[in-house]
């Protein structure tokens, strides 16, 4: 029973955290949320410990804890590896896609650029997270979970730092038409410039003199790939 509290807490947490409900540096009061999850402090605190172990809540004193920051260089990191395993999933996926697969994507592709002409915020990024969701359907379900998870931390600082360019459907729209040809290179490359791009632009938002190495040496990998 207690475990599965333990659970529920820290999913919602994590959920809260990764959608900006809490910012970072946010104090994480263990009082107020016990008694918001009615429950006692000891489940509380091994949630808490989970969300550090992710890197999502940094441990302060008096046995307080408050929403992980974050610098520019673990920021760079962190987009490096999500374009990586991302690539690794629309590789898999891309060669074997149906027709239904193929309708999915363009249907979401629709669905992104109706979000991106009204400027509904919520709605792009639910529309943006089933069209990536899409690029690597059958990636299996481990390789799709880690690749989910790793979509939505990268997603909570580029909401915070970058808003999507409506300009950005013309990517998306070339991704599609590499994904009806069923050619998983220009994909993961088209998609993995797409996402460099946008990492950039959050880098530069959080230190403007800080070099991206890390997400630039992985884009020239996945274009070297595509060379062979």
């Amino acid at each position: 029973m207690r475990v599965r509290g333990v659970e529920r807490i820290h999913l919602q947490l994590r959920a809260a955290i990764i959608s900006g409900d809490y910012q970072p540096g946010a104090v994480l009061s263990q009082v107020e949320l016990a008694r918001s999850f009615g429950v006692s402090r000891t489940p509380l605190r091994e949630a808490l410990r989970r969300l550090e172990a992710e890197g999502l809540v940094e441990a302060l004193q008096n046995q307080r804890a408050r929403v992980a920051t974050i610098d520019a260089e673990s920021l760079d990191v962190l987009f490096t590896e999500r374009i990586l395993v991302e690539a690794m999933g629309i590789n898999v996926t891309v060669p074997y896609l149906t027709e239904i697969d193929l309708n999915g994507i363009l249907a979401a592709t629709a669905a992104l650029r109706v979000t991106l002409e009204r400027a509904d915020m919520r709605a792009q990024n639910q529309a943006r997270r089933s069209l990536h969701a899409h690029y690597v359907a059958r990636a299996g379900q481990r390789l799709r979970t880690a690749i989910a998870d790793q979509f939505d931390l990268c997603e909570r600082y580029r909401r915070l730092y970058v808003d999507l360019p409506v300009t950005i459907i013309d990517e998306y729209s070339a991704v599609a038409s590499a994904c009806v040809v069923r050619n998983a290179n220009a994909v993961s490359q088209r998609v993995a410039r797409l996402e460099v791009q946008l990492a950039q632009a959050v880098l530069f938002r959080v230190s403007s003199t800080y070099e991206p190495t890390a997400i630039c040496t992985a884009l020239r990998m996945l274009e070297g790939i595509g060379k062979h």
